[in-house]
């Protein structure tokens, strides 16, 4: 499978150049991040989740000659990263107050009551949904893009995305009234 641009700095990550490390982190860290914060909807978690992505990346240096995108691995790794912080936080947790921060925030915040009212809609979309919007929004990839990094066809990504931005619309509004 053909790499285009990515090859070289594929080929420079498989024989563990520090320079090629910090150029596939200059370029993929913030949209990683982003799409990261999104699916998480925490911060830490996000840069932990890029942490471990970067991490594995250096750790499977020798299984990277196969790579035919290199943005298509760093986000199916972030994917996987987020799904398994998923999971510890189901397993260690229960569900988060997401009420809390809009409680804690002073009164005339009318901004931040919008962005905690967009977060808890947000928060509440099922998973599958969420990580479609982080990856669309947030990592700006395409639906072809997101449906390789799923694993799933181009309609599904696009129809998970569709169904995401109704339920939003739908619980912004009922916030609202």
């Amino acid at each position: 499978m053909p790499r285009g641009s990515d090859e070289p700095l594929v080929a420079g990550l498989a024989a563990g150049r520090e320079e090629a490390l910090a150029a596939a982190y200059a370029r993929f860290a913030r949209r990683l991040l982003a799409a990261a914060w999104g699916m998480l909807g925490s911060r830490e978690e996000a840069e932990d989740a890029v942490q471990e992505v970067f991490l594995n990346l250096v750790r499977s240096r020798a299984t990277l000659e196969h790579v035919g995108s290199l943005q298509g691995y760093l986000f199916t790794a972030l994917r996987h990263a987020a799904v398994r912080r998923w999971s510890r936080r189901a397993r260690d947790r229960a569900p988060a107050d997401l009420g809390a921060a809009e409680r804690a925030a002073a009164p005339d915040a009318a901004p931040a009551e919008r962005a905690g009212r967009l977060e808890r809609a947000l928060q509440a979309l099922p998973p599958e949904q969420r990580e479609v919007v982080a990856l669309k929004i947030d990592g700006g990839l395409t639906f072809a893009e997101i449906a390789a990094v799923l694993g799933t066809s181009i309609n599904t990504a696009a129809s998970r995305y569709r169904y995401a931005l109704e339920k939003l619309r739908e619980r912004l509004k009922e916030e609202r009234t």
